[in-house]
């Protein structure tokens, strides 16, 4: 990336001695005018992290350190809970009932194909852009045009590398090995390749500034990790999720098929002894330790930076695409409209206007970050974007803002989360209601109390007033029923 020419004689004193600085050898006036930015993308980390209480069990010292340098945004929710969606959101800054792009399997370039991505529009403005990782979602669905509009050098995110056998016992389909499972890893994991293509490219002079865009999959399925990072979640101390029986009993019929989409791991981890490598237990640990793994990649990122000495001059933003279950709400899954598969880490280090170490409390959404760099890098106002600026809270965190965070799983079925109420509402008319000061486990739905008929009709009229069509037929969609998932072949849930 492109650096400040501001440095004093020692700093210039080294460069000739040859140490490596990040992005440097910058024309004087771009760097004064336009830093770098970093774009960190987590994919399916949830908030049970030391990022949002201590106490948790999964460990993010390097989540920490990033917060400390900027702001955290501890109510920051995705746009949908699903990769394609939440990244097509994220990317072209328009909302999924805008684009149709409302599933895994929905061709974003097909059903956008104007769009102008996130990266795109910075090196329309003079920026280099490079990446590596998962920054779009991965296959066709997630793919860019073949000539590449958004970034001038990537480094695609590399296929899992499959033990011998799979380590939990789950063997049906193609996919057993490569995504349905979790466990120690004894070959080198993906992300690595991901962050030492990154680290090299920070090596590298240039002469514009660049944004520079890291996806990490972990902790995405397969939860895998390596030894050191297994052994720190040990069995003795293993901490599950909070957990109510019959859960699922005041909610209708289409968020228990979003809870039970892939029943078969559900079904699969419960009931097993604790240390079987198939056990929810096994299945909880994984998952800890493939965040935890996760941090360490941004570690030795924000390491790589402060290397360069550069840190001064780059903004950076990490998010997660959404959150997992992990058996609370009776589902080891994503895609539901409650707060465990939509609340996701969240932090803006922006030198000169984010202050050290502050938290803002003010639900926000994903879809508000393109907006957000587009004003902190003073680049023109791009049109036709439905999120909302974040430079106010930047600013001040507890500056008014009038805007809660909608999130949508497929076609006509949305939540709505303000500081303290998640409303939600499906397609066919059935809702849900939860006041988080007094229920933050959504245990008990308060939609057909009639005293929470006013709170009810304040965060309807948040809700998505026009939909485009989605181009499945609905009515065949997981979504709406799980007998049809039943009847499909493994490779294609």
């Amino acid at each position: 990336m492109n650096f400040t020419a501001s440095r004093n004689a020692s700093t210039i004193a080294l460069f000739i001695a040859g140490i490596s600085l990040f992005w440097g050898c910058a024309n004087q006036n771009q760097t004064a005018t336009k830093p770098n930015v970093l774009f960190i993308a987590i994919d399916d980390m949830n908030d049970w992290t030391t990022l949002f209480d201590p106490n948790n069990p999964i460990q993010t010292p390097n989540l920490e350190r990033l917060a400390s340098r900027g702001t955290f945004f501890n109510k920051a929710y995705c746009v949908s809970p699903a990769c394609n969606p939440s990244r097509t959101a994220i990317l072209t800054g328009q909302h999924p009932s805008n684009t149709g792009v409302y599933g895994n399997k929905d061709s974003w370039r097909t059903l956008v194909p104007d769009a102008v991505t996130l990266p795109q529009y910075f090196k329309e403005q003079g920026y280099s852009t490079q990446g590596a990782g998962k920054i779009f979602h991965h296959g066709e669905a997630g793919r860019d045009r073949v000539d590449s509009p958004s970034f001038e050098a990537f480094f695609d995110m590399l296929a899992t590398r499959s033990p011998e056998a799979n380590h939990n016992g789950y063997t049906d389909g193609l996919l057993s090995l490569t995504v349905f499972d979790w466990g120690l890893h004894d070959h080198k994991i993906i992300d690595l390749d991901t962050v030492e293509w990154i680290e090299a490219a920070m090596d590298k002079p240039q002469n514009k500034p660049v944004f520079m865009a890291a996806g990490i999959f972990r902790p995405h399925m397969p939860f895998y990790s390596d030894q050191a990072t297994w052994d720190r979640y040990p069995y003795e101390t293993l901490k599950l999720p909070d957990y109510k029986e019959d859960d699922l009993e005041d909610v209708g019929d289409i968020a228990r098929n979003m809870a039970q989409k892939e029943f078969f791991i559900t079904d699969a981890v419960l009931g097993k002894p604790e240390r079987n490598p198939g056990s929810l237990h096994t299945f909880v640990k994984s998952y800890q330790a493939a965040s935890d793994y996760a941090d360490q990649m941004v570690g030795r990122l924000l390491d790589k930076l402060d290397a360069t000495r550069q840190a001064d001059n780059t903004i950076i933003v990490l998010f997660s695409d959404h959150g997992y279950h992990l058996g609370d709400k009776e589902s080891c899954v994503k895609f539901t409209l409650w707060e465990k598969a939509n609340h996701v880490p969240f932090i803006i280090v922006a030198p000169g206007i984010t202050q050290p170490g502050t938290v803002c409390d003010q639900p926000v959404s994903l879809i508000d970050i393109y907006p957000t760099l587009i004003e902190l890098c003073k680049l023109p106002e791009k049109p036709y974007l439905d999120g909302k600026s974040l430079l106010p809270l930047l600013k001040n965190p507890e500056a008014n803002w009038d805007r809660p965070a909608v999130m949508t799983m497929g076609r006509g079925n949305h939540a709505v989360r303000s500081k303290l109420w998640r409303y939600i509402r499906y397609s066919d008319g059935t809702e849900e209601l939860y006041n988080h000061d007094e229920d933050p486990h959504e245990w008990h739905n308060l939609a057909g109390e009639p005293s929470y008929h006013q709170i009810k009709a304040e965060h309807r009229r948040w809700l998505p007033q026009q939909e485009v069509p989605w181009k499945i037929d609905e009515s065949k969609n997981w979504i709406y029923t799980r007998e049809l998932w039943d009847d499909k072949p493994v490779n294609e849930r």
